[in-house]
């Protein structure tokens, strides 16, 4: 039997891209937008093996799932917000750290677009799927229990851990390969108990965390930091080691995956080529375990879909349409 990837679309809403970020001292123009999902998607379905499917988590499956993650006051506050103009919200921003992003009711609703779509994803691995791939945005991985930044609002990627948890396939291994280290992602995983394992690895220095702030954060978590662009063969080596550790005591993967570590990403610095997804594709599928690929970072827009169809192919195997 032919071996295929779900690929969980997202259902677009209007007038909700990013509006700027803060990076030190300079206030970006936002590179978040439905246009990631439109690329994202070109590039998958190029796969004779990708098949589409629509995200369609029921709303109380959403709820369910964000009350068991986010605090009731955060949640409620994002629920509050009304009208397009973007609103900073200093209390809700990392422990320790500045507000980096604004936020509004639409991007809000998107952000619960995501959840639905990475929920979703969750529910076809539990339903017998190999491999599925939640196309969402914003990204969530520096979401955590009562904070937002870097244009995350809710976490996608632990809504899919705690989804498969709460059904009994634990426990779950998650590898972040996005260039940032996942700080909202630890912070919700830390309150999760012995359900999960985070790997990460991502760029030096880690500018998401307090000054200091000592990594690995967890007993079990590992974090493998480069200083500057690793050569390709290296970063594989890591990730090799991380999928081998994880495949050693998870029943599911949950691939926290940011194509931001291209060359000429505009929030990155590193200089991977497209092709190296495919790599990481054969790696996860050598694994034997079901995956659950989240979306993460990657706003060089014209890459996009060579890096995600490389992702398929080395998943899947060669198979053009």
């Amino acid at each position: 039997m032919t071996t295929e990837l779900l690929m969980v679309e997202q259902r677009q809403g209007s007038g909700d891209a990013a509006f700027w970020v803060r990076e030190g001292e300079r206030l970006i123009e936002g590179r978040d937008s439905n246009q990631r999902l439109v690329e994202l998607r070109a590039g998958l379905v190029r796969h004779a093996g990708v098949r589409p499917v629509e995200a369609d988590a029921a709303d109380e499956q959403v709820q369910e799932t964000l009350q068991g993650l986010h605090e009731a006051d955060y949640l409620l506050a994002l629920s509050e917000l009304e009208g397009a103009e973007p609103v900073v919200m200093p209390d809700f921003a990392p422990p320790g750290l500045e507000p980096d992003i604004p936020v509004n009711e639409a991007l809000v609703a998107a952000a619960l677009e995501g959840i639905r779509t990475s929920i979703t994803a969750a529910e076809r691995l539990l339903e017998g799927a190999r491999f599925t791939y939640a196309v969402c945005r914003p990204p969530g991985h520096h979401a955590g229990p009562a904070f937002h930044a870097g244009y995350c609002y809710l976490n996608n990627a632990v809504a899919a851990v705690r989804r498969l948890s709460d059904a009994g396939l634990k426990p779950v291994g998650i590898i972040d390969l996005d260039l940032h280290y996942p700080n909202g992602t630890s912070a919700l995983i830390e309150r999760m108990g012995p359900v999960a394992a985070l790997h990460s690895l991502h760029a030096a220095p880690v500018t998401n965390l307090p000054p200091g702030t000592p990594l690995p954060r967890l007993p079990g978590e590992r974090a493998v930091a480069f200083t500057e662009s690793p050569d390709e063969d290296t970063y594989l080596a890591e990730v090799a080691h991380s999928i081998h550790d994880l495949s050693e005591i998870a029943r599911a993967l949950v691939v926290s995956l940011g194509y931001d570590t291209v060359a000429g990403d505009p929030h990155g610095g590193w200089s991977f080529r497209p092709e190296i997804f495919a790599e990481i594709g054969r790696l996860l599928a050598r694994s034997g375990l079901p995956v659950c690929v989240i979306q993460e970072g990657g706003y060089a827009l014209d890459e996009l879909a060579d890096c995600s169809h490389a992702f398929a192919t080395g998943l899947l195997g060669e198979r053009e349409r």
